[in-house]
């Protein structure tokens, strides 16, 4: 009898489980990955990936170096969105927040935000300016570099509402003039440093103090 009963705890829950996972995918069209990777984000894992490429344009002397960056990266916040929002769209703050941001500065007219970074996985201090809304609520927002290194990029972040938590994906593209840095240190230093920022902030925003 208690076997049985076991059995049928463990077959409602696999079902129920299943069934939230499915739920969380049919209802989610923003995610581009693959199920199992979409699985392991609904379970709490924050993917990030960074794929950077240089390239040679033009023949003999006339040759050029560009890179070009293809850059993703995906949570699952176990709390509301409307919750997390109040203070992760405090962009001024980060530099509170994060410890390799060294200054961060949010014009509300213009949409600017100004970090400074630095940190020892970057080749060098760096100076980000980008333009982008404060996110307040479910939606997508463009953001885009308009100066500086980076300039030019383009991205997206999204955030869905799923099952009373919050799903964030942001998804950016760049083409320019080659940075100097080799781009397997480029992708790494995107990669994990845009992963630890994710984690950090997922976990400041699970409560509203400071």
């Amino acid at each position: 009898m208690r076997y049985k009963t076991r059995l049928c705890y463990l077959l409602f829950f696999t079902l129920f489980f299943s069934f939230s996972l499915y739920g969380a995918d049919q209802n989610n069209n923003v995610l581009p990955y693959k199920k199992k990777l979409k699985e392991k984000i609904f379970a709490g894992d924050i993917f990030s990936e960074s794929k950077v490429k240089t390239l040679v344009l033009g023949t003999g002397k006339e040759t050029k170096e560009i890179q070009q960056l293809d850059f993703s990266i995906a949570g699952y916040h176990e709390k509301s969105c409307e919750f997390v929002l109040k203070k992760l769209s405090l962009y001024e703050n980060y530099s509170d927040f994060l410890s390799f941001v060294k200054k961060s500065e949010y014009n509300e007219q213009t949409q600017e935000i100004k970090f400074l970074l630095s940190h020892i996985l970057l080749p060098y201090d760096m100076h980000l300016i980008f333009k982008l809304p404060r996110i307040t609520k479910v939606g997508s927002y463009k953001f885009s570099f308009d100066q500086g290194f980076l300039k030019d990029l383009n991205g997206t972040i999204y955030v869905e509402s799923i099952d009373k938590r919050c799903l964030f994906y942001s998804k950016a593209n760049w083409t320019g003039p080659h940075t100097k840095i080799p781009s397997p240190i480029f992708e790494f230093f995107s990669q994990t440093l845009s992963k630890i920022s994710m984690e950090r902030l997922f976990r400041i925003s699970n409560t509203l103090s400071h």
